[in-house]
């Protein structure tokens, strides 16, 4: 699909918008979805975490929370997992260790899964890219198997090895170089 705006390159995002009422769906590059974004007015999202928490709070006196009560609190800054609820809010990164169990039950409520499948950034590395490109073959062999298509699965399987192999002949080639370097 060719970028609705520059008509020149690959669209890879499609942004929805809201216009008098009415849905519109724009196929963009991310060249052009730059544009786009200066063109916007800017957004006032400063209470968007006392929202996210109004809903929590609504869903849970309600009775529709599928999350269990948890009584955590993180040993480095003091907050505490109800903290994090009411506000939408964690207090330093030791949080994500602390609240490991409850968040990853969230995360899956909420996007099916926890680990991120989304775009590779421009500047990631090959390796990441790759690692990626392993999980998600990993995924569509899970389902060939459960499938019983098993020639697909064989195949699959073999592409996996190779980007395996691949991967570890690059990891070799670059501790080499670095014990090269360091001699």
């Amino acid at each position: 699909m060719i970028c609705e705006e520059c008509g020149v390159r690959p669209a890879t995002i499609r942004l929805m918008s809201v216009v008098n009422g009415e849905k519109v769906a724009r196929n963009l590059c991310t060249h052009c979805l730059s544009d786009v974004k200066k063109q916007l007015p800017n957004l006032d999202l400063s209470g968007l975490d006392s929202m996210l928490a109004n809903l929590i709070a609504a869903t849970k006196k309600m009775g529709l929370s599928q999350e269990p009560e948890v009584d955590l609190t993180c040993p480095r800054c003091g907050t505490t997992y109800e903290a994090f609820q009411k506000s939408g809010l964690l207090g330093c990164a030791d949080c994500y260790g602390a609240f490991r169990e409850p968040l990853e039950t969230l995360l899956k409520r909420i996007h099916g899964q926890t680990q991120h499948t989304g775009r590779v950034p421009g500047m990631a590395t090959e390796d990441i890219s790759q690692k990626i490109g392993i999980y998600t073959l990993k995924q569509q062999l899970n389902k060939a198997i459960t499938a019983e298509e098993y020639e697909q699965a064989a195949e699959l399987r073999d592409r996996i090895r190779a980007l395996q192999q691949e991967m570890d002949q690059q990891e070799l080639s670059e501790q080499e170089a670095h014990a090269h370097d360091g001699v």
